[in-house]
């Protein structure tokens, strides 16, 4: 393995030195401890070849998928949070779905811990309509912890995480748009705690990094 290892670094610096030869890579800066950028990047890349990087997570559960436009995507959305009972975290790019606003209002009232993390620049800086501080407005009016992130260029996740067992995923952005006009996909992996757990820590990572919302109203 060490071997391997060694054979393929020496083919990934080959390439990264051909390619800043041509201009079309620059070095990053060294990193901490002194190590250049160059090492870093395929220290990394090396990582994800030998599996650092992912999560295998064994096959349970059930699954259930649908669409959009007008499909069944936001149904399944809301069906998933309306099956929660002790906790529900979202994390978001768009945040505008009155039906999905309100399936988490009925998951709070039910008693159910609502947490949302959402993208910043595009809830917040560039929300001209402003339906997306309305939404989380509510929301955190309501009683639930919102966040938003702002330390990736666009933190584009779409994850409902409920009861720590069961995750929707996809292309589906909680907003009109993505229900009536774009062509979108969902899926839910029903009762699989080991996925949920993968997810569960990619959404730790995002909210410790977020910073609180603050109702307009």
């Amino acid at each position: 393995m060490k071997f391997i290892r060694w054979r393929l670094g020496k083919a990934i610096a080959s390439a990264l030195a051909t390619l800043a030869i041509s201009g079309l890579w620059t070095a990053w800066p060294a990193a901490a401890g002194g190590r250049s950028g160059a090492t870093s990047l395929v220290n990394q890349v090396l990582g994800a070849v030998e599996g650092r990087n992912t999560h295998e997570v064994p096959a349970a559960g059930r699954l259930e998928v649908a669409f959009s436009p007008n499909a069944g995507a936001e149904a399944l959305v809301v069906k998933t949070i309306d099956s929660a009972q002790q906790s529900v975290r979202v994390m978001a790019y768009s945040f505008t779905s009155a039906p999905v606003v309100q399936a988490l209002l009925r998951a709070q009232k039910r008693g159910a811990k609502v947490q949302a993390v959402v993208d910043y620049k595009s809830n917040i800086a560039d929300d001209k309509s402003g339906k997306a501080r309305a939404a989380l407005s509510t929301l955190s009016n309501a009683g639930a912890d919102v966040r938003t992130i702002d330390v990736y260029a666009i933190a584009h996740d779409k994850v409902i995480v409920v009861d720590g067992k069961t995750v929707e995923l996809g292309s589906f952005n909680y907003s009109a748009a993505a229900q009536s006009r774009n062509s979108e996909n969902v899926l839910v992996n029903w009762d699989n705690p080991a996925l949920a757990k993968a997810y569960d820590a990619h959404f730790e990572r995002n909210w410790s990094q977020g910073r609180s919302f603050s109702p307009r109203y």
